[in-house]
């Protein structure tokens, strides 16, 4: 490849990641995207040259054109002008590959915890001196804003994006699954096709290694209905990571019995703030991490795991996750106005909702309240998932909810931000207007020292927050 290369949809987090790591390449990048942002303004500072109207690119001399799922039929005049240039047209799974042909390649999927686990495999693989290629859905200070980075080791650590089914492109050689959940229902219609497409990205039938999350209610549930489907290549290995209690069941020993011996069992149990896990032949590990959750402690032994393939011994992988240095807008600390500690998080699905409610109630002081500032983030999920939203929300001790971030879809009649109020308590539940000013009023009103605001969501509104603290 010599460029340039156009990024359609540069703004975006997994596009981004992918362009900086084209400018790593020295290759020429051009992109559009409808508005600016920190992400474009910082892409521009490296030599990237972005449009905000798609008409507006010059289309002569360009050798590829990069696209995500999130570019649809409003832009079918550009896709028809691209193919009459003969232009090569890449989805990005497909120009992630062509980036890490080289190297062996490590790929992590997962409705939830995806870009942790992502950031936590990087930073074990940095800190041990590999140099891996990274691409990972978030910023993390481990890139410094960036996304993606390429590297000149061995490997390749990468998110595998499930929305859209172009996870099942990625070859990888080593496969990581933290947990199947009901996301992505508008794309994949029902639980059984999602279901599937994730037994498909196990990988049994193909040479390399897999390494599951196993005491997820949805990974158990797949690996149970799915038992008499796998056929496993003779160099596939399987690392199940299972909590200690379940390794007599029946499915378990039923597992054991069809792999023999390419099966490798991690067992891990929590012990307080901490996870204790031990590989056959090892001696036990104690894994704690500067995060409260035992979501971050289950997505840290995955990362372990991974490294422990790679050749990495598990001590010294929870060594470095001991100071793991965490992903933005995932239990971010914004700052702290009037007493009150400011937060912010992505968690945007039911189950996400639930986790970050309960591991931030665990660390409140008991005299604070736990105020949730909740943005629902489109409107097909909220439509799927409305009732579970609500009851993931429902521990919070004070809720103020704001209008749906459409992320680009258009709206659907009946399915607002109101529609939340049958579900939710009304004395301690606010819905707002969606507008900065009079929403901090009302939240301000109720706010007292010794609470912490969380904002949360995968839109904007993060900007409420930061707006209170006078940094916007």
């Amino acid at each position: 490849m010599k460029g340039p290369i156009l990024f359609l949809g540069i703004g975006g987090s997994g596009m981004s990641s992918l362009a900086h790591m084209a400018l790593d390449l020295n290759l020429p990048v051009l992109g559009y995207d409808r508005k600016n942002s920190e992400t474009t303004d910082f892409l521009q500072e490296r030599g990237a040259k972005i449009q905000n109207e798609i008409t507006e690119i010059p289309l002569e001399g360009i050798e590829m054109v990069v696209y995500s799922s999130a570019i649809n039929d409003k832009h079918k005049q550009v896709f028809d002008e691209i193919k009459k240039k003969n232009i090569l047209l890449k989805h990005r799974s497909e120009f992630m590959h062509l980036l890490v042909s080289n190297q062996k390649s490590i790929s992590v999927a997962g409705s939830h915890g995806k870009t942790s686990t992502t950031t936590m495999v990087s930073q074990i693989l940095t800190e041990r001196g590999t140099d891996p290629t990274i691409m990972i859905g978030g910023d993390t200070s481990l890139l410094e804003k960036r996304g993606g980075k390429i590297g000149t080791g061995k490997y390749a650590v990468y998110e595998s994006d499930e929305s859209d089914g172009t996870f099942l492109k990625h070859r990888a050689d080593l496969r990581l699954l933290t947990n199947i959940d009901n996301d992505h229902l508008d794309y994949y219609k029902t639980r059984e096709r999602l279901e599937d497409a994730f037994f498909q990205y196990m990988g049994f039938g193909t040479p390399g290694a897999t390494i599951l999350f196993a005491s997820d209610p949805g990974i158990r549930e797949v690996l149970i209905h799915k038992t008499k489907e796998i056929v496993i290549d003779p160099n596939f290995i399987l690392y199940l990571c299972l909590d200690r209690k379940e390794a007599k069941t029946d499915w378990f020993e039923g597992l054991k019995l069809n792999l023999g011996n390419q099966l490798v069992c991690v067992l891990y149990e929590i012990i307080e703030d901490q996870l204790e896990f031990e590989f056959p032949g090892f001696e036990r590990v104690s894994l704690k991490l500067p995060y409260p959750g035992v979501h971050y402690l289950t997505n840290g032994l995955v990362a372990v795991v991974s490294a422990f393939v790679v050749g990495i011994s598990p001590s010294d992988s929870a060594n470095i996750l001991s100071r793991y240095i965490g992903v933005k807008r995932r239990q971010e600390t914004l700052g702290v106005w009037k007493k009150i500690t400011i937060m912010d998080d992505y968690g945007h699905h039911p189950t996400e909702i639930e986790m970050v409610i309960r591991s931030l109630k665990n660390k409140l002081n008991a005299q604070g309240n736990l105020v949730v500032l909740f943005q629902p983030h489109r409107y097909t999920r909220t439509q799927l998932l409305l009732e579970d939203l609500a009851n993931s929300l429902k521990a919070a001790d004070l809720l103020f909810i704001l209008p749906i971030y459409s992320a680009g879809e258009s709206p659907i009649p009946g399915i607002t931000h109101e529609s939340f109020r049958p579900f939710l308590d009304p004395n301690k539940t606010e819905v707002l207007h969606g507008e900065i000013h009079l929403d901090l009023l009302s939240i301000q009103s109720k706010l007292k020292e010794g609470d912490l605001l969380l904002c949360l969501g995968a839109g904007n509104v993060r900007d409420w927050g930061l707006y209170l603290l006078g940094t916007v």
